[in-house]
């Protein structure tokens, strides 16, 4: 797949079939990502896979605390509100995703169940964290962390596979260190669910609009 097919044909995956990828071709994604920009080349990132029955450990314990209404608790500051353009941006993805997907926006039961349906990482049988040291300097680190992420996510459509950013899988880094055995030294910053599209489902092939090129782009 070329470049451009690949950043044009990106896009984020809410249904996943349950089929599991393996693990060699999640080694081959992360081989070629490795190599995305980093500043300085410090490489602060560090990448732990969950499959199998600790995908499932995952997403049966981040169900329990959805439905406990628990509020995150995350390594890092999260943005809970937006202003404006970007609030309205935010607003119209969720909007738009709910009227594809056919839910009415007094049906709260199917609106639960979408947002249940995040803790459980969409059933995807993967999700890919990335995972840094508590001590390094966190707005570049996580800037160096979005550039593998980014690539990651390009890099699966070779293999015909699907990804999401999940901002759900890291609302509980407690629980992610403790059945990942990661370190309470190092910070969850993101998860990256993969896996093989259902695009039986609305969610598997939704895709958001982007801002047309005049809004965004300025030579001084």
């Amino acid at each position: 797949m070329k470049l451009d097919e690949a950043i044009r044909n990106r896009k984020s995956v809410r249904a996943f079939r349950p089929d599991p990828v393996p693990r060699e071709t999640i080694s081959n994604i992360i081989e070629l990502a490795r190599w995305a920009p980093s500043w300085g080349n410090t490489q602060p990132w560090e990448i732990v896979i969950a499959d199998g029955v600790k995908a499932k450990a995952l997403a049966d314990t981040f169900e329990e605390e959805g439905k406990k209404g628990t509020p995150p608790r995350p390594d890092i500051e999260m943005p809970y509100s937006f202003s404006g353009l970007y609030k309205n941006r935010y607003i119209n993805l969720g909007r738009n995703l709910l009227t594809f997907m056919g839910v009415e926006r007094d049906d709260k039961e199917s609106r639960m169940r979408d947002y249940l349906n995040m803790y459980r990482l969409f059933g995807a049988p993967a999700i890919i964290y990335l995972v840094i040291d508590g001590e390094l300097n966190m707005p570049y680190s996580c800037l160096d962390l979005g550039s593998i992420g980014t690539t990651i996510c390009y890099s699966a459509l070779e293999y015909g596979l699907g990804t999401i950013y999940l901002a759900a899988s890291m609302h509980f880094p407690d629980i992610v260190k403790r059945v990942l055995d990661i370190p309470e030294n190092k910070k969850v910053v993101i998860g990256i669910a993969i896996g093989y599209p259902n695009t039986d489902m609305p969610a598997g092939v939704f895709r958001s609009d982007r801002a047309p090129l005049e809004e965004i782009l300025h030579f001084a």
